[in-house]
């Protein structure tokens, strides 16, 4: 079972954890709660330009998923840049697609921002997909 929430935050509201993100941004709203059972997951999302929105995954058993972002625009400047573990580790950064075995329980984060290699800036809506790929435990 996982449990998902998102935000858009601002670094000065986050955790350490979360410090290396861009000073610029300015915005913070109300995060959204979503409960995920397996099978799949599907959030619409809006992206401000130099806003990260950060998304919560709460793993109560190990299983393996593939996270998606999908955009109107297939060439939109987004992606998942940061994967952050229960233990504290840090993996990134990916590209849309992200396919991982979440070995432990607790809490896991993804960052979602542009792509500052890029330059192209994006502000627009997205969905982050999520789909459970190992049921064996």
């Amino acid at each position: 079972m996982f449990l998902i929430h998102t935000a858009c935050e601002s670094p000065h509201s986050r955790e350490p954890l979360h410090a290396n993100q861009n000073s610029e941004d300015s915005v913070t709203q109300e995060p959204s709660h979503i409960s995920f059972y397996g099978g799949s997951f599907l959030k619409n999302m809006n992206k401000i330009s130099g806003i990260t929105d950060t998304i919560l995954i709460s793993v109560n058993k190990p299983d393996s998923a593939v996270i998606t972002l999908l955009s109107p625009a297939d060439t939109a400047n987004i992606r998942i840049a940061q994967l952050f573990s229960p233990d504290g580790t840090v993996d990134g950064p990916f590209g849309k697609d992200l396919k991982y075995r979440f070995k432990d329980t607790g809490d896991y984060y993804i960052t979602v921002n542009e792509n500052l290699m890029v330059g192209n800036h994006y502000t627009g809506p997205y969905q982050v997909k999520m789909v459970i790929t190992n049921h064996s435990h």
